[in-house]
């Protein structure tokens, strides 16, 4: 599995997406559905801030899609619900898609703000761990996808951030926020723009 775990707020969210557009052709939609509603594709950062998507998840985005140079087999599963709850929900799957998931601020901790997350299997992972038919896993097209995640990770590190908490890169929304007063949480503590270890 592919990771990268960063500080970010709802308007570094959209920059990351923006420029996952601009890297490559890609399908975005909502991770999950509300409930008795077909899931949501976003054609655009605009598109999210237009729906009701942040609100929705609490404060925060959470995503799931795929570059169409990497994989062109993604689907929509429906799922049943408790009939106490509702009757389904829907989300995206499939093993050449990524996961965009906001951190959002922890009840627990001073509503520091959580890390977020970009997630996707690599191929060794997918082979050994992913639930998934070899002939799904030999569709994507690895190397492409390897070369669209690195050139993402190197713009997180290199161009959208501002600072640093053990090694997370602070992206430039989130360090505002911080500067402004709010909090970081990160094992094992809350962190303020004062603490010595975030490095600038």
């Amino acid at each position: 599995m592919s990771q990268l775990d960063f500080y970010a707020n709802s308007s570094d969210i959209i920059d990351v997406i923006d420029y996952m557009f601009e890297l490559s052709p890609m399908k975005l939609f909502e991770a999950y559905s509300l409930k008795d509603q077909e899931i949501r594709e976003f054609k655009s950062s605009k598109d999210i801030l237009e729906s009701s998507h942040i609100e929705d998840n609490h404060g925060g985005i959470f995503v799931r899609g795929w570059w169409e140079a990497v994989t062109s087999k993604p689907y929509i599963e429906r799922f049943a619900l408790n009939p106490t709850v509702g009757k389904f929900r829907e989300s995206l799957e499939g093993v050449g898609t990524f996961q965009i998931l906001q951190g959002r601020p922890h009840d627990l901790a001073a509503n520091a703000l959580n890390l977020s997350r970009f997630t996707h299997w690599n191929e060794k992972g997918a082979f050994q761990r992913a639930n998934f038919s070899d002939t799904d896993i030999e569709e994507v097209n690895w190397a492409k996808y390897r070369s669209l995640s690195n050139k993402l990770l190197r713009q997180i590190r290199n161009q959208m951030c501002k600072a640093k908490l053990f090694k997370r890169p602070i992206l430039k929304g989130a360090y505002l926020d911080l500067v402004n007063g709010g909090n970081l949480f990160g094992q094992p503590g809350v962190y303020s723009i004062g603490s010595v270890e975030i490095e600038s």
